[in-house]
């Protein structure tokens, strides 16, 4: 079975009874490729603006923004392709609304170390079905005497995503972190955070456990095994 992105589970989610049972075929029968392409946010659509984002959370430095804006601005003016000034022109419009973005509550300060995510640790198996997670930064740091792991995860789609489908998101990169990692360092609920670039919205998983996100990664793959 070739891997599934998050993204086409929350596709599945949003489709009619009759699609949904075509939908699920499709992921069941479709075969594994060689080698599959290492991002699941619709290719380097968002690219310009994701890695920015990221380059800002690990440095502190905001004025990255306008600097990739100014860059994005000036490749805008020089193309004439419709589709591809759409491209430019979305990424420059998440960064300028990332500007008065505040990481401060989102980054830990003690002791923070940026980790590697090898590919083969990407695939997270559910009920025999493998998942794509890919974090866009993984981290560890010092918390009340122990060594914790989190994870940011930036994702973006066009109109974006609802809070319930960035907890689908946010569930399966907790249960990945816990699968990788619970073995050497502390999983931290609130620092395993999922944000949709598109709509500045951000879910953490603390709040599963404080009561107000249902889970739904569960009962989705159910509901595909079914179809």
């Amino acid at each position: 079975m070739h891997r599934i992105t998050i993204k086409e589970l929350v596709e599945f989610r949003r489709r009619s009874d009759k699609s949904k049972k075509n939908f699920a075929l499709k992921l069941r029968t479709r075969q594994a490729k060689e080698k599959a392409e290492d991002d699941d946010s619709g290719g380097d659509y968002w690219i310009s603006s994701t890695s920015c984002i990221q380059n800002v959370f690990k440095s502190d430095n905001p004025e990255l923004f306008d600097n990739k804006i100014d860059e994005l601005q000036a490749k805008l003016a020089a193309t004439k392709n419709n589709g591809t000034k759409s491209m430019y022109q979305r990424n420059i419009d998440i960064l300028t609304n990332f500007k008065d973005f505040e990481f401060t509550d989102l980054k830990p300060g003690i002791g923070l170390k940026y980790e590697t995510l090898p590919s083969f640790q990407k695939i997270l198996t559910i009920d025999g079905y493998p998942l794509y997670v890919n974090p866009s930064l993984l981290f560890s740091f010092n918390h009340n005497g122990k060594r914790e792991i989190g994870a940011l995860w930036l994702v973006a789609q066009i109109n974006g995503f609802r809070k319930n489908e960035l907890g689908i998101f946010c569930e399966t990169l907790y249960r990945h972190l816990v699968d990788n990692y619970a073995s050497k360092y502390q999983i931290s609920e609130n620092h395993c955070i999922v944000i949709d670039t598109y709509s500045v919205q951000k879910v953490a998983y603390s709040e599963f456990t404080k009561g107000s996100l249902s889970p739904l990664l569960d009962n989705t793959i159910a509901e595909i095994k079914a179809a």
